[in-house]
């Protein structure tokens, strides 16, 4: 069942959906992202929310590698993948994601979020 939160009371912040498979490192980014004032939603399984139509327009994907297979590209939609082997991805020549190295010391998940929700 998709966790997605309530937004009846009309609020817009942007949506992130946050695919991470470790109940502890999925807790603490929901609510580190919260607390940055976005709207978050954290599926304990990544295919949750694969029928939600309003999760599937979320503004932002964010997966932890070896979580979830890399979504479908969708325009006008950033995914951000954490790992710790970010040459990995471009080894395979995977285009179109923005890679943020684990272990998550600093705020570089949250910079990465607020450009990429700049540029659209």
């Amino acid at each position: 069942m998709c966790d997605r939160p309530d937004l009846s009371d009309g609020d817009v912040r942007p949506l992130i959906l946050l695919l991470v498979a470790d109940e502890p490192l999925r807790e603490a980014l929901r609510f580190s992202l919260e607390t940055e004032g976005y709207s978050v939603t954290a599926p304990s399984c990544a295919n949750s929310c694969s029928s939600c139509l309003d999760c599937r327009a979320a503004a932002c994907v964010i997966i932890d590698d070896g979580s979830a297979p890399l979504p479908t590209p969708v325009p006008g939609r950033s995914t951000i993948v954490l790992t710790s082997d970010a040459q990995r991805f471009q080894r395979q020549g995977v285009k179109d994601v923005t890679v943020v190295e684990k272990p998550l010391l600093d705020d570089s998940l949250g910079r990465e979020l607020a450009a990429l929700l700049a540029k659209h």
